[in-house]
């Protein structure tokens, strides 16, 4: 059984906070991005940060892949799956990092070693393009350009297509809350499926005609957001059974171009237009309730979605072929007096709360798994478990209504209060 004392952690984070608030105020003003490119050859395409290990950032520049083992200070290059091309997107999940291709060939590989070697997989798409990854429980998702979506249970090993009611292959991001998969299409709007991808329904009422065009499908909170390309902003707060038209915050500018989550943490960049077209940057640690514009001191002619990526307590971008010679930056984290906290110890996710039948949770698990006991009033520990990817669902529908306590064995987590209805 796990127990974990709540008191311990209740004080630990109260010492820290009346500790720690002069540094804050320091740390909050004079929180810059670095550009970090030594190693990194050629940018005269600019540069792409894929994604991340346990201790590896993953980045393309051109035709050339590299890694970095030192947050970015120094690069490597190392071979790509196939030979000049440098791959689209990537993931890491259960001790192996998956990369995406544009090839006609196989266009999933991974990885154990941090790009080392790279091992195919059975049932890939092939002759497409894998736009990125998403995961759900058991499940990892590839989402195509023109095959819809893959699906593999055993960790990447094999893959198999999708693709039940879903009749647009053409599928631009992914998105979940709960056991709710939703894919954004380019052409047919919103995709929903509870089933795990096993089958597909459309998911569009309320979304006007002219605002399927897809673009980008993501949770906030418990509730899901929809923008299309044509500058179509929508809200469900049903889970995609209706949609209403989102008045997001005019501080977004025109468009969106990147949604990233890692953990509690969510990132965006948009697009304003203010005589020529520029890019900024915004973070929210509350599910988009506030939002920090951490653009700061970078040039915001055109970053254009070229990767957002967290790894120990650094946010990473890249800068794209439209902004030749930039590269990657890296800017630290620390926005506040959590942001002090090491990156295994960020706070994770958990929604629905209240919760009826299913709770998720969601940790960047930088530094491996995090233990988990939910605790009754009474003292009990009535569920526990060991988070060992990105996402866990947990069947909380046997409980009896209440108040319960999440736990961490992580002592700089704070507890979270569940109520299960």
């Amino acid at each position: 059984m796990l127990i974990i004392a709540e008191i311990p952690i209740r004080m630990s984070m109260l010492l820290r906070s009346l500790i720690l608030v002069p540094t804050v105020c320091a740390l909050y003003t004079q929180a810059q991005w670095t550009q970090v490119n030594s190693g990194i050859t050629d940018l005269a395409q600019g540069a792409t940060v894929l994604g991340a290990t346990n201790d590896h950032l993953i980045a393309r520049a051109g035709w050339n892949m590299y890694r970095s083992s030192n947050d970015g200070d120094t690069w490597s290059s190392i071979q790509p799956p196939v030979a000049f091309n440098s791959t689209e997107c990537g993931y890491f999940r259960a001790g192996r990092y998956f990369a995406g291709m544009s090839a006609s060939g196989d266009c999933i590989y991974f990885t154990n070693d941090n790009g080392g070697t790279w091992n195919p997989v059975t049932g890939a798409p092939t002759a497409t393009v894998v736009r990125g990854f998403h995961e759900l429980g058991t499940g990892l998702y590839a989402y195509t350009s023109n095959l819809g979506i893959y699906r593999s249970l055993n960790n990447g090993d094999s893959w198999q297509a999708v693709n039940v009611g879903l009749s647009n292959l053409n599928v631009f991001s992914m998105g979940s809350s709960g056991t709710h998969l939703f894919a954004c299409t380019i052409g047919d709007g919103v995709f929903v499926s509870t089933d795990a991808g096993a089958s597909w329904s459309p998911s569009n009422a309320g979304i006007a005609k002219g605002d399927l065009n897809g673009e980008h499908v993501w949770r906030m909170g418990n509730e899901m957001y929809y923008t299309a390309q044509g500058g179509g902003k929508y809200r469900s707060t049903d889970l995609g059974a209706n949609w209403s038209v989102w008045a997001w915050p005019s501080l977004f500018g025109v468009g969106l171009l990147e949604v990233e989550r890692f953990g509690g943490n969510l990132y965006i960049e948009t697009r304003h237009f203010t005589g020529a077209y520029r890019d900024s940057v915004y973070t929210s640690t509350d599910e988009g309730q506030g939002w920090t514009n951490i653009t700061g001191n970078l040039d915001a002619a055109d970053l254009n979605g070229s990767g957002l990526v967290e790894l120990n307590g650094y946010l990473f971008l890249g800068y794209n072929v439209i902004s030749p010679g930039e590269g990657i930056y890296r800017r630290g984290i620390a926005t506040g007096i959590d942001d002090l906290i090491p990156a295994a110890e960020q706070l994770p996710a958990v929604y629905p709360n209240p919760a009826h039948d299913l709770l998720t949770l969601q940790a960047s698990l930088q530094h491996g798994p995090m233990k988990y006991a939910l605790v009754d009033i009474a003292g009990a520990v009535v569920l526990n478990g060991s988070m060992t990817s990105a996402t866990e669902v947990c069947d909380v529908s046997a409980l009896a209504p209440g108040a319960y306590l999440l736990q961490w064995n992580d002592g700089m987590v704070p507890p979270v209060r569940i109520i299960k209805q």
